[in-house]
């Protein structure tokens, strides 16, 4: 790849980076750190998480992340200018309205909602009735209502301009998720890690052997790291 290209990989949180969605492996962080140290890449993170909880895993991994993406596209922060962008702050507020007496069990972040996927059709119903336009992302157990025009893939579309024109970035995105269906459509190429749901692994150029954050080491190891292992 010509010098010129700027890489850019970013990972989903739960699943991908972890493994059984609690830990990242210390292989994987080490992974991590090699390729920021060595300027390789440029690192972020993408999640239905909040941004804080993001914040909080990139302190504890000494900011390896240059930009997080949180709430599954809606909220981008960007490490060297503390810029924070948000998507769809206008359609969370009526939302909110919609949703308060719903008896439904929401969590409400800055701008998505998430629930259990068991409560879908209720929510679909809900939505209808004050004819409220969203988009809801399934994500194995869960569901997140969204803006209609937002999910992982807008909002990573939205961050990578932050670093310049397209044409000199080249993105590698990992996941393992429904809702890493739409971030992969953002992807110049696309890694699935081995416990990921047979709908994303269709559309992946990768799967991985392992699973979680052991299939992003395994990636990482035999791709940007082979050179940099070789050195040493």
């Amino acid at each position: 790849m010509p010098k010129s290209i700027r890489n850019i990989l970013i990972f989903d949180y739960d699943g991908t980076l972890t493994l059984n969605d609690v830990v990242i492996p210390e292989v994987t962080k080490r992974c991590l750190h090699l390729i920021k140290q060595s300027d390789l890449a440029t690192l972020g993170i993408i999640s239905g998480r909040d941004l804080k909880f993001l914040d909080d895993v990139n302190q504890s991994l000494s900011n390896v992340f240059s930009f997080l993406i949180a709430e599954n596209g809606a909220i981008s922060y960007f490490l060297d200018t503390r810029e924070k962008t948000v998507l769809g702050s206008d359609w969370s507020k009526r939302a909110k309205e919609v949703f308060s007496n719903s008896g439904i069990p929401l969590h409400f972040a800055e701008v998505m909602f998430a629930t259990r996927i068991q409560y879908a059709q209720e929510i679909s119903e809900l939505l209808g009735k004050y004819v409220l336009d969203a988009k809801m992302v399934p994500n194995k157990d869960s569901l997140m209502i969204l803006p209609p025009n937002v999910d992982k893939g807008t909002g990573v579309a939205a961050t990578v301009q932050h670093f310049g024109s397209t044409r000199k970035l080249f993105l590698t995105c990992f996941g393992d998720g429904e809702n890493d269906i739409a971030l992969f459509a953002a992807a110049d190429l696309r890694v699935a890690v081995a416990n990921a749901v047979d709908a994303l692994k269709m559309i992946a150029d990768v799967v991985t052997e392992e699973p979680g954050g052991l299939g992003v080491a395994e990636y990482l190891n035999e791709t940007f790291l082979l050179e940099e292992t070789a050195k040493d």
